[in-house]
């Protein structure tokens, strides 16, 4: 996986996680929350381009021990929504660093050649 796939996917995830949240302020529902979706559209990405087992556990775990430990930090200075928002961005950054980092130290840095789809979507 190369850094820049892994930039594009972290920027997808911050607009998600802004949005998200952004929405679910106005509405005042704050038992939801954006994370599962993000979840939900990382692991697809997962599934469809990269499948390093490896750097899936260690990004999944560095991303839970971050969204964990962000959110209490942050409650009391941001409020639930802006410390959730924020938390969020930054676990799924981390564990995207995390897993491009892995992957690429683990010498598969292409992704699995028997799962590369175009850049976009579809097959080759």
């Amino acid at each position: 996986m190369s850094w820049h796939g892994a930039a594009r996917a972290g920027a997808v995830c911050w607009a998600v996680s802004g949005a998200g949240y952004g929405v679910l302020a106005v509405l005042d529902r704050p038992e939801l929350s954006p994370a599962p979706l993000i979840c939900a559209g990382l692991g697809r990405w997962f599934f469809v381009y990269h499948r390093c087992w490896r750097a899936a556990v260690a990004a999944g775990v560095v991303g839970s021990v971050v969204l964990f430990g962000l959110v209490d930090v942050l409650r009391p200075e941001l409020g639930r929504y802006g410390a959730d928002a924020v938390a969020t961005g930054a676990a799924s950054t981390a564990a995207l660093a995390v897993f491009a980092l892995v992957d690429r130290v683990t010498g598969r840095a292409g992704g699995d050649p028997a799962v590369r789809r175009r850049p976009w979507g579809g097959r080759p």
